[in-house]
Order: structure tokens, then C-alpha cells, then sequence
């Protein structure tokens, strides 16, 4: 039996940088497989709207808010799928890696940042193949 990978994946954007906002939002329109639902700067909108969305597959998510993103992410692990963190505070990588499942450190790359989603898909995939 062959676990079949998903045409597309939900996707939701939390940074309180309005630019690094457009740069993801850009991102992820270059990925076909993704689906963006929602972009948010303010992390309490993000929270407040994210419960009309369901189950989301992957979380964008700024460290360095108002409401710190590794708490953002405590509260949503539960509906979401992974959660990649972005920052540009190298140093708090090791504090996020307790919540999600990878980190990207800004500025952003495109490369990095499709091989990231790529390799958790794939991770996704191959754990599912096994238990099969």
C-alpha cells in the first residue's frame, strides 16, 4: 500500500515584519503545493483567525513578536502540522526546536526555504511509508 502525497498543503504566515510577511507570501506563491490561507503581523489576529481554518500543514512563524511565537506556537501545536519558525535571532533556535520543526534564520533564502518544505514532506511521507 503507497501512502499518497497531498496535492496541495495549507499554509498560514505569522511575522510582525511586514515585509518579511511579503517575502514568504512571495515564497510560498512560488510553490505550487502550497496554499496560503492567511498572513498576519499581529499575532492575536493570527490566533483569533486561525480557528476558522481547521487544520493548517504549515505554520510561518516569527519568533521575535509582541507575543513571543514559541508561546504562538504552544497554543496552535495541536491544529497544526509543522511549524517552521523564522528569526533573526540565530540564538533562539535551540528554544524553538522544543515547539517546531524546523527553523529557518532570517534573512530568508528561497532555496533554503523550498528545501525546508520539501524535506518535511518528504519526512512526512517516508514516516507514513513505514508505518504502513
Amino acid at each position: 500500500m503507497n501512502f499518497q502525497i497531498p496535492q496541495s498543503y495549507s499554509c498560514v504566515i505569522i511575522d510582525n515584519s511586514q515585509i518579511d510577511v511579503k517575502i514568504l507570501e512571495h515564497f510560498v506563491s512560488k510553490i505550487d503545493k502550497l496554499q496560503l490561507k492567511g498572513s498576519f503581523t499581529d499575532a492575536i489576529d493570527a490566533m483569533a483567525a486561525f480557528w476558522t481554518y481547521g487544520k493548517i500543514d504549515f505554520l510561518l512563524l516569527d519568533i521575535q513578536m509582541d507575543i513571543s511565537g514559541i508561546d504562538v506556537a504552544r497554543m496552535l501545536r495541536n491544529s497544526v502540522k509543522f511549524v517552521v519558525f523564522v528569526s533573526a535571532e540565530g540564538n533562539k533556535a535551540i528554544d524553538a526546536f522544543d515547539k517546531g520543526n524546523c527553523f529557518l534564520l532570517k534573512p530568508l533564502n528561497f532555496k533554503k526555504f523550498e528545501d525546508t518544505v520539501n524535506q518535511l514532506i518528504l519526512a512526512e511521507h517516508n514516516n507514513k511509508e513505514m508505518l504502513l
